[in-house]
C-alpha cells in the first residue's frame, strides 16, 4: 500500500515582534542572495537592520509561517499620515500570488486601522505576482512601473556618450552638506507635477525632500551614501544650485545612482547627462565594475538617457500606493 503523502502544514500569519532575529535568519540569508544574484546588491546591510530592531521587538510588521518555520516576512514602517512598507519577501517553495498577497492585506489591513494613516507606499523590489493589484480595490490602488537598470560596462564609457558639455554658466563641484537645504528645495521644485511625486509624496515639499535626503545619508536603505561619486551642479555668477546627483555603493564594486535631478527651467542643457558622466566617472576611476539605478518606466527622456549610454534593465517591478 503506497505511503499516503503528507498534507502540507497550514500557513499562519503573526506579528513579527513574536520573533527574534535567529528565527528569520535562513529566510533573509535567502533574500540576501536574490539581491546579489539577480541585482548585484548586497542586502547584508539592510538584513542586519531588521535583525537589529527585531531583537529590540521594534520592528512593525508580519511574518508567515509553516509550522513553526518562518517563510515569508513584511514590514513598514509609520512616518506621519502614511506608512511605508519597508520590505515584503516569502521564500521559494511558498512563494505564490496567495501568500504574498496575505501578507500585503495584512499590512493594508493595519494601515486602515491606524488612526491619521491615509497613504501606504511600496516599491517592492522581489515581489514576484505582478498581478497582486487586481487582489485590491481598484479605486484605492495604484501601480507605476518601473525598472532597475545596470551599467556593467563602465570602463567603456567615453564623456561624448552623455552628449554636449554644458555651458559655462555652470560649475560642478562635489557634494557638500552645506547644500542639504538647497538640495532638498531643489528636489521640491524638480519633482513639481512630476509623475515621481506620486509615487513618494515626500517630494512635494522641502521638508518632505529634507527627510528624504536624511534617509539617503544616514540609512542603507539605497546602499551606503557615497560622498566622492555625489555632484551638485551650480551657477557660476550666483552660486545657485541648480542640479543634484546623490550617489551610492550597494556592492564592493557596484555604486548606484540614487537621484539625479535638474531645477525645470534649466532641463534640456545638458545639466542631468554632466551630473550623471560626473558621477560614473568618479565610480569607473575608484574601481566600480557596474552601476545601477532605478527609473520610471514612464519617465522616457530618462529612460533613452541610460540606454544611451549603456544601462539596460534587468529587472521590471512595480511601485504601489493606497490612498485610504
Amino acid at each position: 500500500m503506497a505511503a499516503r503523502a503528507e498534507e502540507p502544514l497550514p500557513l499562519e500569519v503573526l506579528d513579527l515582534r513574536h520573533f527574534q532575529s535567529r528565527d528569520l535568519a535562513p529566510l533573509l540569508e535567502e533574500e540576501s542572495r536574490l539581491w546579489a544574484e539577480r541585482l548585484r546588491w548586497n542586502f547584508q546591510a539592510s538584513a542586519d537592520i531588521v535583525r537589529r530592531y527585531l531583537d529590540m521587538k521594534a520592528l512593525s510588521g508580519y511574518a508567515l509561517l509553516s509550522g513553526r518555520l518562518v517563510v515569508g516576512y513584511a514590514y513598514w514602517v509609520h512616518e506621519d499620515h502614511k506608512i511605508l512598507i519597508g520590505d515584503l519577501f516569502v521564500s521559494q517553495g511558498f512563494r505564490t500570488l496567495e501568500t504574498q498577497h496575505r501578507l500585503l492585506s495584512h499590512v493594508v489591513e493595519t494601515a486602515r486601522h491606524t488612526p491619521g494613516v491615509r497613504r501606504i507606499e511600496a516599491q517592492l523590489m522581489m515581489l514576484e505576482s505582478p498581478n497582486i493589484e487586481s487582489l485590491f480595490a481598484p479605486h484605492e490602488l495604484t501601480r507605476f512601473e518601473r525598472d532597475f537598470m545596470l551599467a556593467e560596462d563602465i570602463d567603456g564609457l567615453r564623456r561624448e556618450m552623455f552628449g554636449p558639455a554644458p555651458s559655462p554658466a555652470f560649475r560642478f563641484l562635489p557634494w557638500s552638506e552645506q547644500y542639504l537645504e538647497a538640495a532638498a528645495g531643489l528636489i521640491s521644485a524638480a519633482y513639481h507635477d512630476h509623475l515621481d511625486s506620486r509615487i513618494n509624496d515626500q517630494y512635494r515639499s522641502p521638508a518632505g525632500a529634507r527627510r528624504f535626503l536624511l534617509n539617503i545619508v544616514q540609512y542603507p536603505g539605497c546602499g551606503a551614501f557615497h560622498t566622492p561619486a555625489s555632484r551638485l551642479a551650480l551657477e557660476s555668477l550666483t552660486g545657485r544650485l541648480c542640479g543634484v546627483s546623490l550617489t551610492s555603493m550597494v556592492a564592493p564594486t557596484v555604486g548606484h545612482i540614487t537621484q539625479i535631478c535638474v531645477l525645470p527651467q534649466l532641463r534640456g542643457q545638458g545639466l542631468g547627462s554632466e551630473l550623471l558622466w560626473r558621477s560614473m566617472e568618479v565610480f569607473r576611476l575608484s574601481g566600480c565594475q557596474a552601476v545601477s539605478l532605478t527609473v520610471t518606466a514612464a519617465n522616457a527622456g530618462a529612460v533613452r538617457l541610460y540606454h544611451r549610454v549603456g544601462f539596460r534593465t534587468v529587472r521590471r517591478f512595480r511601485a504601489f500606493v493606497w490612498e485610504l
